[in-house]
């Protein structure tokens, strides 16, 4: 049986195929179905939704872990370390039950242990204090060694874990997995299958009564070897690097302790440390003519990005948001948003406050209020019953203007943009903030550059404080609009404003375009305020009749406010 856990969820996945008359008892029960409420009938909803949850649970586990993705799926950021999981195991079976989670929170846990306990680096401290090992003559004997360690490495990752709601995750997974696939103990004793039995007998507290006799002696070695492993799981008092020199040294004695038992044992027929575990051979009918030839993927390259979409929502990359809006387009860069911000340090100019808050005022929508039940005013048909007993059958009707417009400040912060110039954007968005502040209305600010060949966000606007960030790189003005248009609510009350502030041109990301088609799509109104450039020609030809040009930065405060009054009146 292999020992990787990934390992066992692939080979359970082949020998269990899915059927809706036999489902086991676990399959309806589950811890996640207390937590996990994100749930859908969408495939690609789910799947994202899933691997969102086993995110944010592997993320408890600790700090140095790769992504979890699905076996298969196409996205930029997945290497060596990530958590790769096998999407049949829930395939055509949405939402999907609580104990298919619980299995796969139970695996990625437990391979989220091995990476922060770096499991990796012990047996590479064990190779090296044997370096005899290495001859090819010395293989079989270094693939069974192998799989010593992934059983010992096993029983100590689920020790350390043991007694706490992860470790019951592991549990449960642990005993879905092995059930049918261990081998009969009183057969011919076998190296895996030895470890085997040592790794059930130490965590799930099995014994076996029919059992192979050349079985007994090693195991009580294995036993006794075990109590070393607790205290250092228990005790996890030394740094990491100590607990893997440690576990290396405990494993080699007690290798050494049992390797000679091991003389003229049957070999396994596959050697895991080198091939991998052995497939599980499906014997299939012959098909007709007519229908042979290429099978359909299990799931098509537009569901995978389906799921990256669904990924994006919500999360700080909005890269394939961005990428799906321009089909594509060889241009985009990834889309981040940050919060690395300082406070900032705005004077308010109370004039200004002043002007905004009176044409706000003067075209906010006007609201019918009535207020009944008073002593005095306009009579109050529905209330004459009232005067005869307290007098109080007259209303007032009011029309109360109510603000709910939606604002979104999107900000170059590129190079070209530091000093004076950033000093004056930060006292014309501290005056607007002030100005809407009180009133329904949802206001946005965002902060954006290029670095590295990633288009960096940030919001200076988080609950109710304005923060800064100092102007660096260059100006993927295209992107950010997209950005700032995808994280307007979609079903907010009222109009939809985006105000483009930049001293230039875009010169890195996407074209401008994009944006104002996706702008226009979603009935957004966005206005772009060219300050101080002197090639009005480029802007023009990106921006088209979408902008107003300003001489100088000193005459933003002021065309911001005749911007407002000019988009607000109609």
């Amino acid at each position: 049986m292999p020992m990787n856990y990934t390992d066992r969820l692939n080979i359970y996945c082949q020998r269990h195929p899915q059927s809706i008359w036999s489902k086991p008892s676990w399959y309806f029960r589950g811890y996640s179905g207390y937590w996990r409420v994100t749930r859908s009938d969408s495939e690609a909803a789910e799947l994202a939704g899933v691997l969102r949850s086993l995110s944010r649970v592997v993320g408890h586990v600790g700090m140095n872990v790769g992504r979890v993705t699905w076996a298969g799926q196409i996205a930029p950021d997945i290497d060596e370390r990530s958590i790769i999981l096998p999407f049949d195991f829930i395939l055509d079976d949405y939402p999907v039950p609580q104990g298919k989670v619980d299995v796969l929170v139970g695996v990625a846990v437990h391979e989220a242990l091995r990476q922060c306990e770096w499991s990796e680096s012990v047996w590479r401290g064990m190779c090296e204090k044997r370096p005899e090992l290495d001859e090819r003559s010395k293989f079989i004997i270094k693939d069974t060694l192998w799989k010593f360690f992934s059983a010992g490495e096993n029983i100590y990752l689920d020790k350390s874990i043991e007694g706490t709601i992860l470790g019951d995750y592991v549990r449960k997974t642990r005993k879905v997995l092995i059930e049918g696939m261990s081998r009969d103990p009183s057969r011919n004793p076998t190296p895996w299958n030895l470890f085997d039995l040592w790794e059930r007998m130490i965590l799930d507290d099995v014994s076996f009564p029919k059992i192979n006799p050349l079985y007994e002696e090693p195991l009580d070695k294995l036993r006794k070897g075990t109590s070393d492993l607790d205290s250092i799981a228990e005790t996890g008092r030394q740094s990491v690097i100590g607990r893997c020199r440690s576990r290396a040294d405990i494993f080699l004695n007690i290798w050494d302790e049992i390797e000679p038992y091991l003389q003229g044992w049957e070999l396994d027929p596959a050697t895991y440390f080198e091939k991998g575990a052995a497939p599980l051979k499906v014997t299939k009918k012959k098909r007709k003519k007519k229908d042979r030839g290429k099978e359909k993927p299990a799931i098509s390259e537009d569901t995978w990005e389906d799921i990256n979409i669904e990924l994006a929502r919500g999360s700080k990359d909005l890269t394939p948001m961005i990428r799906l809006i321009c089909d594509n387009d060889e241009k985009v860069m990834r889309t981040t948003i940050t919060n690395f911000t300082i406070p900032a340090s705005a004077a308010i100019d109370r004039q200004l406050v002043m002007r905004l808050k009176n044409v706000f005022q003067y075209y906010a929508e006007r609201v019918k209020k009535v207020n009944r039940g008073l002593e005095s005013g306009k009579l109050d048909r529905r209330k004459l019953y009232r005067g005869v007993i307290d007098g109080r059958c007259f209303k007032i009707e009011q029309m109360i203007a109510e603000f709910a417009w939606n604002f979104t400040v999107v900000i170059d912060a590129s190079m070209s943009m530091a000093g004076f110039k950033w000093r004056v954007v930060e006292n014309t968005m501290a005056a607007l903030y002030k100005s809407l502040q009180g009133y329904k209305n949802s206001l946005r600010i965002f902060g954006y550059f290029e670095w590295d060949g990633v288009c960096v966000i940030s919001e200076l606007l988080r609950k109710g404080v304005l923060y800064s960030i100092a102007p660096t790189g260059r100006t993927p003005s295209g992107q950010a609009i997209t950005a700032a248009a995808l994280l307007m609510p979609r079903q907010a009350r009222g109009r939809k404003f985006i105000l483009h502030i930049t001293d230039g041109e875009s010169n890195a990301g996407i074209d401008v375009r994009y944006a104002l088609d996706y702008c226009k799509q979603e009935n957004i109104d966005m206005v772009t305020l060219g300050c101080g450039y002197k090639d009005k020609d480029v802007l023009i030809e990106q921006y088209g009749k979408r902008l107003q040009f300003l001489d100088t930065i000193d005459e933003l405060p002021k065309a911001v406010e005749r911007l407002f009054q000019r988009i607000l009146k109609y």
